[in-house]
């Protein structure tokens, strides 16, 4: 079995930073209504053998998180996103968070200023290794923000 060296999980961090810098072209509904609206609006649905999750923070922010189990080894097209349920809130200025991780180390993370946003990104080193535990983790400071995660199975980027 091959192991994810600290390398490999630097690149995998920066692939997600770089690639996440495009938003997608889905126009979401405002947060206000309510998490599942928001999220079927939001995050594409996942195709077969993908899987979605979605959540929010406290009114006052804080950390969330939420994990999906047995996440085979490949490619996938994953969407993040995350917003701020307050129609106040400057999203520039929002300070929320969103990461994507597992057992084997962080894939990446990203802002909600920005969100949502869709890059490639490949779960496992090989296709021989075991399927996973992948974890999502929001974090806002002082305001409520949803987040949601969206993946499906892709080919390697060219």
């Amino acid at each position: 079995m091959t192991s994810r060296t600290p390398a490999a999980l630097v690149a995998t961090a920066v692939l997600l930073a770089v690639t996440a810098c495009g938003q997608s072209p889905e126009s979401p509904s405002h947060p206000s209504d309510g998490l599942a609206t928001w999220a079927a609006d939001t995050l594409p649905i996942p195709a077969e053998e993908g899987f979605s999750m979605a959540g929010r923070t406290g009114a006052d922010g804080g950390r969330s998180t939420g994990s999906t189990s047995d996440v085979e080894p490949g490619w996938y097209a994953v969407t993040m996103a995350c917003a701020a349920t307050d129609p106040g809130t400057d999203p520039e200025h929002s300070s929320g968070q969103i990461s994507v991780s597992s057992e084997r180390g962080a894939y990446g993370e990203g802002d909600c200023a920005g969100s949502p946003v869709t890059t490639t990104l490949r779960f496992g080193t090989s296709e021989d290794d075991p399927p996973e535990t992948v974890t999502v983790a929001a974090e806002a400071d002082g305001h409520e923000v949803f987040w949601g995660v969206s993946a499906s199975p892709t080919t390697a980027p060219e």
